[in-house]
């Protein structure tokens, strides 16, 4: 039993458990981050200024976008390398310049109403959420000019203890770790069996997928490495949500992150 927190009753000490511990009796309680998925994709257009507000509005405290390079040099969001799947343009990313990325429409394919939406600029995403909410940066590309690239970026518009860098290899958390010091990183592995090198790296949070949850072995090896667990969810539900907090984690993501804040309140009762 813990001596940090004290009450006096009458001539006696009482030695209560911290506060904080009494919070993690309730796993919905546990949850400190909710990150909206590519912002609130579930009623906006995905990776936009459109998702990026909602997401703001409804009390996430992170939004997730991914950020990829134009012909001319430009980071823009866009979670697939085509502009098909969420835009009425096609062809590849890296292939068109800004200018001819922001004629096509990323709104209207959601939903009419969205019309006239473009792909943001990383600028433009990190300028609107400084100050607001953290910023989950799922880097899609590789190599140092593009690491240099979104590190300078960051640096010129935010606070680099409000962004969290989402790594994909060993190698670039440890740039990252020179290039933003200040920032956290999230180690989006690609197998179970790269946590440990993750985690020496310097990443302070593992994501895994549930799928891999049937393995009961790794959420034990992600907290005897002493980091914290990231788990996707998608809908929000109640039903989605019991699931994954019975691995206890500190971080969910969710397209639709409104219904999990309330799910995660109701849980919390």
């Amino acid at each position: 039993m813990s001596s940090r927190l004290t009450v006096w009753l009458g001539s006696g000490l009482l030695l209560l458990p911290l506060i904080s511990s009494l919070a993690d009796d309730n796993p919905a309680q546990r949850v400190k981050q909710i990150v909206a998925h590519r912002g609130s994709s579930a009623d906006r257009p995905e990776n936009t200024l459109a998702s990026t507000r909602r997401a703001i509005e409804v009390g996430a405290t992170a939004v997730e976008v991914d950020v990829r390079t134009t012909k001319d040099g430009v980071l823009v969001l866009s979670h697939d390398a085509t502009l098909d799947h969420a835009t009425n343009g096609s062809g590849k990313i890296n292939d068109k310049t800004l200018a001819e990325i922001q004629r096509f429409d990323a709104g209207s394919k959601f939903d009419p109403k969205f019309a006239g939406e473009r792909v943001p600029t990383l600028e433009q995403v990190l300028t609107l959420c400084k100050g607001k909410i953290d910023v989950l940066l799922d880097l899609k590309e590789s190599g140092e000019q593009y690491d240099r690239r979104v590190a300078k970026m960051v640096k010129s518009i935010s606070d680099p203890q409000r962004i969290i860098v989402g790594v994909r290899s060993v190698e670039q958390a440890k740039q990252f770790r020179k290039l933003l010091p200040k920032a956290r990183q999230l180690g989006l592995i690609e197998k179970p069996a790269e946590i440990e090198v993750y985690v020496a790296a310097g990443v302070e949070m593992i994501r895994l997928w549930p799928k891999w949850l049937t393995d009961t072995s790794l959420v034990r090896r992600v907290r005897q490495a002493g980091v914290k667990l990231h788990l996707n969810g998608t809908t929000g539900s109640a039903e989605e949500v019991t699931e994954l907090l019975k691995h206890r984690p500190d971080s969910l993501s969710s397209d639709d992150p409104a219904r999990l804040i309330a799910t995660l309140a109701e849980l919390a009762k």
